[in-house]
């Protein structure tokens, strides 16, 4: 038939066939941890969240309009991607590239972490998109910096910020290829319409005391360097790609910009290759982090596979034995009975029915493990809340009132810490641990405050002054919680914990605040060039928290 040789039905036959492909993988995979963190945001829909702009829990939302279980979750994930195969397609200035659509669907099945992406739910979900819904609207501001263009523009740079902050990184690649941008008044009002946009979510920062851009920037967990970290960043690039890269590089740094869109393009992947390797000396690389070079990557190299026949060739032999090993991987993901070893997806099977059994339907207290609280939340309806201890970092869960509503429950803690406790679950690598706790009671949100910047300790008898704040509307106990000093080294390293003693505290009153003067031992002073101290609460023996403020310690000779 002669609708079978149009073009356009090739193109889009095949984009179908994609949507399929991952509508399917998305209803019968089971969730990765992270996207039932994501789902847990979504049933509390606001301006922002603890890790991330909002995007990925509107995402979220929005499936579950039209689905329930995994498919409710990743629904919008299928749309986006196949969406944004469109609009990279129509970015594609070349005359005949309708003659080679099944090259283009070659490279980008080439692309291995697109595969990933195509059906999980993440903010890089939407990120994905939004960045090639702003670099079609620059293509087109390059071309006509009309009114609407300009708006398209600001509302695209706003979409890729309400998707994850890694957005910006976009924007000033693309300004930095070009800095007549700066002469541009539409490009201005492109950008003032953009922060308008993202206001609201600026207002959220600021009301909740900036907890994405602190956590992010200042509280975030950072390891020591190591070599390793620099070179799994070179992998990192590497792995988005897949087999395919010595041809997809190659095709990108033969392939010379003639234009400024192609320029930015270029940006946009030496920019984050640069400013991630430069980050590998303070953090810990994700590939992730690096994913929106692919769009730059296709667009750029699928002109030059046109016309270099051999680089065309050796595309097809990677990418089809690329495309094997990819759809064997989802096969795997998606069908437990038939991997070899079980996946991350698998792993809730394990210890979701065994620990919903031992601790007969209680709502639990996972301590320090936000993403196995939403997990078991999204598989049993069980309430859960995810208890934060200096050990590990804060979450969504500090931030709204998950504590607030397991108030005089009768409860479970959930932990991997305290092995001296009953096992009550275990999956492949991981034991679980608990203890019933009755009338469960807790206030994790008051605040420790020392005042100044530091403190001066000795090795012996030391004393020191905070002040407690009762951030509640309720009086607050103090019977099933201890007060601990915590010394910290560098990257936040726990050195030494020790008890504060103090005599006993009386109930603080909704909004109170009381001076506490505790007395604490130090037999051998820990050995750290940079070293804090802070006042934590210890509820039921399940750790300390973050309740106190670090100020710097200064050893003083006895």
């Amino acid at each position: 038939m002669k609708i079978f040789k149009d073009p356009k039905f090739q193109f889009f036959s095949l984009l179908l066939i994609f949507f399929i492909l991952n509508f399917l993988q998305s209803y019968i995979t089971l969730l990765f941890e992270d996207e039932a963190y994501y789902y847990v945001w979504s049933k509390d829909l606001a301006l922002g969240y603890f890790d991330h702009p909002p995007m990925v829990a509107l995402w979220a939302a929005f499936g579950q309009l039209f689905f329930e279980g995994e498919l409710g979750v990743r629904l919008l994930s299928s749309l986006s991607f196949s969406m944004m195969i469109w609009l990279i397609w129509e970015m594609i200035d070349f005359k005949e590239k309708w003659n080679h659509i099944f090259l283009f669907f070659i490279l980008i099945i080439s692309l291995a972490f697109w595969q990933v992406f195509g059906f999980i739910m993440t903010p890089d979900t939407p990120l994905l998109l939004f960045t090639a819904v702003f670099m079609l609207a620059y293509k087109r501001f390059l071309n006509n910096d009309s009114l609407f263009n300009s708006l398209f523009l600001g509302f695209a740079m706003a979409g890729m910020l309400y998707s994850k902050y890694h957005g910006i990184l976009v924007i000033i690649f693309v300004v930095l290829s070009n800095l007549k941008l700066f002469k541009n008044p539409r490009f201005w009002l492109a950008s003032v319409f953009g922060f308008v946009l993202f206001v609201p979510h600026l207002f959220w920062q600021f009301e909740n005391g900036f907890p994405s851009f602190l956590y992010h920037l200042k509280e975030r967990n950072k390891k020591p360097y190591h070599i390793g970290k620099t070179l799994l960043h070179f992998v990192n690039m590497i792995a988005i790609v897949g087999i395919t890269f010595p041809v997809i590089y190659s095709a990108f740094f033969k392939h010379k910009a003639s234009n400024l869109f192609e320029r930015s393009l270029k940006y946009i992947v030496y920019g984050f290759f640069v400013f991630f390797l430069i980050s590998t000396f303070s953090s810990e690389p994700q590939a992730q982090w690096v994913i929106v070079v692919s769009i730059p990557l296709v667009i750029i190299s699928f002109p030059y596979l046109v016309i270099q026949l051999k680089a065309r060739r050796w595309l097809f032999v990677l990418g089809s034995i690329q495309l094997v090993i990819l759809l064997s991987a989802r096969a795997l993901f998606a069908f437990p009975s038939i991997s070899p070893i079980p996946l991350e997806p698998h792993l809730s099977t394990q210890w979701v029915p065994e620990l919903y059994k031992n601790t007969e339907g209680r709502p639990l207290i996972f301590v320090n493990n936000y993403s196995e609280a939403s997990l078991y939340n999204f598989y049993t309806g069980v309430q859960t809340h995810s208890y934060s201890i200096l050990k590990g970092r804060k979450s969504q869960y500090d931030l709204l009132d998950f504590e607030e509503n397991m108030q005089g429950m009768n409860v479970y803690s959930v932990s991997k810490y305290e092995s001296d406790l009953p096992e009550i679950a275990s999956r492949t690598g991981r034991i679980y641990y608990g203890k019933a706790i009755d009338n469960y009671y807790t206030f994790e949100k008051v605040k420790c405050e020392i005042s100044g910047d530091e403190i001066h300790i000795v090795n012996g008898l030391n004393t020191i002054e905070f002040t407690l704040t009762n951030n509640y509307k309720r009086t607050i106990f103090f019977d099933n919680v201890d007060l601990v000093g915590v010394f910290q080294g560098s990257k936040n390293k726990i050195l030494l914990k020790v008890p504060l003693n103090t005599e006993k505290l009386n109930p603080l009153e909704a909004n109170e605040k009381k001076t506490i003067r505790a007395d604490f031992y130090i037999s051998e002073m820990p050995s750290s060039e940079k070293m804090t101290f802070r006042a934590g609460l210890d509820f039921y023996q399940l750790m300390e928290g973050f309740q106190g403020n670090k100020v710097k310690v200064v050893i003083k000779k006895n």
